[in-house]
């Protein structure tokens, strides 16, 4: 696999983050129920706070240390998934895609900018997992980003699959 194959399978997550949100009316973003109690916004404030690690591990390669932020993702998921939402309690969905889309755009851009080398040697983000390469951590963040997208997928088509008791 080379530096093209992993940015195309982040591409393609964000790809689908788009496509299940093209058609989603605004008056669902704010229904709770795709995750948990979570709504659509919820979800893509919490990929947003995973698009922002990403930009903090990329970070790394350029010659920063891991920041606070994305070393609380693996220490604590739970906190840092709910204080991802919770930052992002009061936006708008617009300004929650917003930074969503922006940060997407960001982390694929930093990606591009790095040699195969690095992005695919063991060991460089000992604060993950201390055989893991860049490439490992956006397969794992790709799958998840995924995974989301189903969710808001399966939430938005609900009404498809309760019935006609359901549209009354």
């Amino acid at each position: 696999m080379n530096v093209t194959n992993i940015a195309e399978e982040l591409e393609n997550s964000h790809q689908r983050v788009l496509q299940v949100l093209n058609d989603l009316p605004e008056s669902e973003w704010d229904v709770p129920g795709v995750s948990g109690e979570w709504s659509v916004k919820d979800v893509v404030a919490h990929l947003t706070s995973y698009e922002l690690a990403l930009l903090d591990a990329l970070a790394t390669f350029k010659g920063q240390e891991p920041t606070p932020y994305v070393r609380r993702l693996f220490a604590a998921p739970e906190e840092f998934d709910a204080a991802g939402v919770e930052a992002r309690r009061y936006h708008t969905a617009q300004q929650v895609m917003d930074e969503y889309q922006d940060a997407q755009l960001r982390s694929s851009s930093v990606l591009a900018s790095l040699p195969a080398a690095q992005v695919y040697e063991p060991g460089r983000l000992p604060w993950y997992r201390k055989d893991a390469s860049l490439a490992d951590l956006i397969h794992r963040f790709s799958a998840h980003t995924r995974e989301q997208s189903e969710r808001i997928a399966r939430f938005h088509h609900r009404e498809d699959t309760q019935g006609p008791s359901s549209a009354v």
